[in-house]
């Protein structure tokens, strides 16, 4: 995405700025003159005073893939058995740190030939739909959305109506001059 931070901020990671979503993701390229890592420990110092983190995961040449996250929201989420077995099998330990976890991610990122799909975790997505997507390899899903449904359709279209009314409200109020840090719910 080519724009400053702040807008990518609010186009790709809204719902999580609102507290309804766990994590986001979105590939920031950089200006001339900008620096991705100063980009990222900027804003993961203003955000972190409301309770979010932001980490780049996977840098290129020309700016990184940025992973934006509530920590609480993601705790609670790594702390279901399902989950923590699912992620078992993509070599992530127990993941009681979440900051082991995260450059876990980082890690399948810069290892993997593939784009690590379990991600969708991090994301908040339901076990059913990232399981779906890796076994089906992204095809027979029954809806497309945020994320590609493999499991309960009528919740997911209820999540992407959530989601997508945020986004909408946050890009109307940004607009309208209210800051990031305004528009970020703190935990």
């Amino acid at each position: 995405m080519r724009g400053d931070f702040a807008t990518g901020l609010i186009d790709l990671c809204a719902p999580t700025l609102a507290g309804i979503k766990v994590g986001s993701i979105f590939l920031y390229l950089v200006r001339s003159g900008e620096d991705i890592h100063k980009l990222v420990a900027f804003w993961d110092a203003e955000l972190q005073r409301k309770g979010i983190r932001v980490a780049l995961i996977k840098e290129r040449a020309d700016g990184g893939l940025v992973y934006v996250f509530r920590p609480e929201m993601l705790a609670a989420v790594l702390q279901c058995k399902d989950i923590n077995c699912f992620l078992g099998k993509y070599g992530f330990a127990q993941c009681g740190n979440i900051n082991k976890c995260v450059n876990h991610l980082r890690c399948r990122f810069c290892e993997a030939d593939k784009f690590p799909h379990e991600i969708g975790v991090f994301l908040g997505y339901p076990l059913a739909d990232v399981q779906g997507f890796i076994n089906n390899k992204g095809r027979n899903f029954t809806l497309c959305g945020t994320w590609k449904v493999y499991g309960d359709r009528s919740v997911a279209e209820k999540i992407f109506e959530r989601y997508t009314k945020c986004v909408q409200i946050y890009r109307r109020r940004f607009a309208s001059g209210i800051d990031v840090l305004q528009l970020t719910v703190a935990t």
